[in-house]
């Protein structure tokens, strides 16, 4: 490991440092943190572009595959998928394509079934935590989705591991949870804390975050690619936090 690396337990030493709290216990700190990986992650994934966001801790990809048949035509998905970036079967002759999503109250009063029938799958319609594919398959098909998820929760007594977000953001975690520390402990200077948070997350202006230093990051990392002005109308699904 680089010795310029943070860990979690970096992360949390500086926390002491920071807030006097040197009996604050790991079981404390990584629920402190784990609130700033929550909102770290709803900020970088509501302003990220082509390249899509993700924790490189996790030792997956964020693609998962089923497979749905004549008689089930649905599948269950992940709680971890928070963001639907992209739906996809695979032809019989091997080629991926994508699936457009509907929505079944464009249809109230005719079942999906009905409008779409049977036969190779070109749509999907999310309800609750399962997706169903549409027209309903005739035979067997691969269902591809690729998704979003949330940054890894970190453990402070991890000195081995480095975080798997980007180094210059880790200092925002610091933050976050000394300005939740500051609400237990009524430390006058969390005004403070507040106002550094706010380099990091933006402003709210009429109930929309627009700035800071997460969501710039996010939205113009997407370097090698030409800037169009483009309407925002994306298509994915979310789902809550869990």
């Amino acid at each position: 490991m680089s010795s310029t690396s943070n860990t979690a337990k970096d992360l949390n030493d500086h926390l002491k440092f920071l807030t006097a709290q040197d009996n604050l216990s790991d079981a404390n700190a990584n629920r402190l943190f784990k609130y700033a990986a929550d909102d770290y992650s709803s900020i970088a994934m509501g302003t990220d572009g082509v390249q899509k966001f993700d924790d490189r801790s996790h030792d997956t990809y964020p693609i998962s595959t089923s497979t749905v048949t004549a008689t089930n035509p649905k599948i269950e998905l992940d709680k971890s998928f928070l963001q639907m970036d992209r739906v996809t079967i695979t032809l019989s002759d091997g080629t991926e394509q994508p699936l457009k999503a509907i929505d079944r109250r464009d249809h109230k009063d005719t079942s999906l079934l009905k409008v779409y029938g049977t036969g190779t799958p070109t749509a999907y319609d999310v309800d609750g935590n399962g997706l169903e594919v549409f027209p309903h398959p005739l035979q067997d098909y691969v269902v591809t989705v690729y998704f979003t998820r949330a940054a890894k929760y970190i453990d402070v007594t991890d000195d081995t591991n480095e975080i798997g977000l980007p180094r210059t953001h880790h200092y925002y975690f610091i933050l976050h949870a000394c300005r939740q520390l500051g609400f237990r402990t009524i430390d006058s200077n969390r005004v403070d804390i507040a106002g550094e948070l706010i380099k990091w997350e933006g402003n709210d202006s009429s109930g929309r975050m627009s700035g800071g230093r997460i969501r710039d990051y996010y939205s113009n990392r997407d370097e090698d690619r030409p800037r169009r002005i483009r309407v925002k109308n994306r298509s994915y699904q979310r789902f809550g936090r869990t």
